[in-house]
């Protein structure tokens, strides 16, 4: 995990140990400057932050270098979380950079946890986390979780990754032979390196895909990302990075265990994990098998949101229930991601009969929950365009992507709703806590 910049006036040496604490106790990772502050040396550890906590004190408030610090934060766009330690009164520059954000003080019973639980929000905004999901088969998801992140990453840039958690691996075989992703595999470069400890993390161990009869619950150190992804983007093709963690089938076998302390186990590898490579991109997205099992858990728990793609009729309204139900009644509240659904393969024409009624409101009931409020205002065409193909010898991955592919035939239309979904789904990212 990267780290919170915490911006002090060096008179409050007390409250910055307490607050380091606090984080360190919550495995959040902290810096600031210890003695008189070295500019340069406080503005890169700022431009490494993913937020700068201030904390807020008649010192701080004569700081120049406090001020210089929320200066240097508001110029890289990074969140200010300010945290009152004493009654100073907020006045000039303080009172019109500061105070509008300023809502936590140690004078609240629980202001410490509240803040810490604010910083750790901010981690994951850096990088949402969204899971493509729903309980019935064959509504797109696969296509769902390649096109839209290619979208995504042609329309903003940036680093996205994504994951695949079907143990059939069809995410994987959009854009790689199934040859390429065994050897992948074989190696441990996959999926299951992210529950159990492998070979990729350390020449003497054993693949934990070669025993389905027991968990490997040895603590381990993520590897790094050069060495587990695939480079869809690679050397020749767009610019910016879009990556996959390869799937295989024998993450099946967590759907046999029964060892349940072993499971939460590598459920907190899996989740841990996650959290360690938000550090590395800025949006990162799993496709899921459509069944609720362990993997299913998993995806929800790590998820900040999840994109439920459903066709319109009353099978995949089905699909959305049963996920609503399982996210409802399996995901305690605190981790509980965010549902939206994405209406997949309709006719843009003239909207259907379902879909005009489902975003009236019409399907709620039977839903289980406000379906026309989690509805994304976009929704995705059907098109031939976006059947899955397996890719063609010799043609480099980023191909599949309707985002980079060829012109014509209908695609600039294709393009233009996936970039509307992805600029909704950023906006739905960024608009608040998910949980």
């Amino acid at each position: 995990m990267p780290h919170v910049y915490i911006s002090h006036s060096g008179q409050d040496p007390d409250a910055l140990l307490r607050l380091h604490e606090a984080l360190r106790t919550s495995a959040i990772a902290s810096k600031y400057a210890v003695g008189e502050p070295d500019r340069e040396a406080a503005d890169g550890e700022i431009g490494t932050a993913f937020a700068v906590i201030v904390l807020v004190s008649a010192a701080a408030v004569r700081s120049r270098a406090v001020k210089q610090d929320v200066e240097a934060a508001k110029s890289m766009g990074l969140p200010i979380i300010p945290y009152q330690i004493d009654k100073a009164r907020l006045t000039g520059f303080f009172k019109s950079e500061v105070l509008p954000h300023l809502h936590l003080s140690s004078t609240q019973p629980d202001g410490l946890a509240r803040l810490v639980a604010e910083t750790q929000e901010a981690y994951k905004k850096k990088c949402p986390v969204v899971a493509v999901m729903n309980l019935k088969g064959g509504v797109g998801k696969t296509t769902v979780t390649a096109q839209l992140s290619g979208a995504w990453q042609e329309s903003f840039g940036g680093r996205v990754l994504l994951i695949d958690l079907d143990p059939q691996y069809n995410l994987t075989q959009t854009f790689y032979s199934m040859e390429e992703a065994d050897a992948s595999s074989g190696t441990d470069r996959s999926v299951i390196s992210l529950f159990e400890r492998s070979r990729l993390h350390a020449r003497d161990a054993t693949s934990p895909a070669e025993n389905w009869l027991s968990l490997t619950t040895a603590p381990f150190t993520p590897a790094a990302r050069d060495a587990y992804v695939h480079d869809i983007l690679g050397t020749d093709g767009p610019p910016g990075r879009l990556d996959i963690i390869s799937g295989q089938f024998e993450i099946s076998k967590y759907a046999f265990a029964n060892d349940r302390d072993a499971l939460a186990a590598i459920k907190q590898h899996f989740l841990r994990s996650i959290d360690h490579y938000r550090s590395e991109y800025d949006l990162i997205v799993f496709d899921t098998n459509p069944n609720a099992t362990f993997l299913t858990r998993c995806a929800l728990e790590a998820a900040d949101r999840v994109i439920a793609p459903m066709h319109a009729d009353i099978y995949s309204l089905r699909g959305v229930r049963l996920l609503n139900l399982v996210i409802r009644d399996q995901v305690e509240e605190y981790k509980r991601p965010a549902l939206s659904v994405l209406f997949n393969a309709v006719g843009r024409n003239e909207q259907s009969t379902f879909e005009g009624d489902a975003r009236n409101g019409v399907y709620d009931q039977i839903a289980g929950f406000p379906l026309s409020k989690a509805l994304m205002s976009a929704a995705l065409p059907r098109s031939a365009h976006l059947a899955v193909k397996a890719p063609q010898d010799g043609q480099p991955a980023w191909k599949q992507l309707l985002a980079h592919s060829g012109r014509g035939g209908g695609l600039g239309a294709i393009r233009n709703s996936l970039k509307q979904i992805a600029i909704e789904l950023k906006s739905l990212s960024e608009g608040g806590a998910a949980h």
